[in-house]
């Protein structure tokens, strides 16, 4: 796996995410944080605690062509940049199909953009672990 160094590289990595974003889907700083593995200086544990920050930082000063509107908080709801109100953000995803329930949130479960596990790898980021929807216990069968 690809590990950043510098600020500029982690900063270049959250930028390849956040591009691929299709237009009327969304991720969050968080999950954007927890595909890229940890800078090779920085202790992985300290890193989890303050990975989702550093996307943000690095959201604030993205080019203009980072789709920087389809990033939005683990809550679902829209969060201020520099320059816009928090209204631009919800028009430019509401252009895009999104929709946002009557407290101002998008529902992630309809708008989650998930990366694929092929993507993720060819560019040296770290696939979400598999979610286990299983509702039976993990317990070996008896009969």
């Amino acid at each position: 796996m690809r590990q950043p160094s510098k600020r500029s590289e982690f900063y270049n990595q959250v930028y390849e995410i956040v591009r691929a974003i299709p237009a009327g889907r969304v991720i969050t700083y968080g999950s954007i944080a927890s595909l890229i593995p940890p800078p090779m200086d920085i202790d992985p544990l300290a890193y989890t605690r303050v990975r989702a920050r550093w996307v943000g930082y690095g959201m604030a000063s993205c080019p203009d062509e980072v789709p920087w509107h389809r990033v939005i908080n683990a809550q679902g709801r829209v969060s201020m940049r520099m320059g816009h109100g928090p209204h631009v953000q919800r028009v430019l995803l509401e252009e895009e199909g999104v929709v946002f329930d009557q407290q101002g949130g998008v529902d992630l479960e309809s708008y989650r953009w998930v990366p694929t596990t092929d993507w993720l790898l060819a560019r040296g980021l770290i696939p979400p672990p598999v979610e286990n929807n299983s509702s039976k216990p993990n317990q070996p069968d008896l009969f």
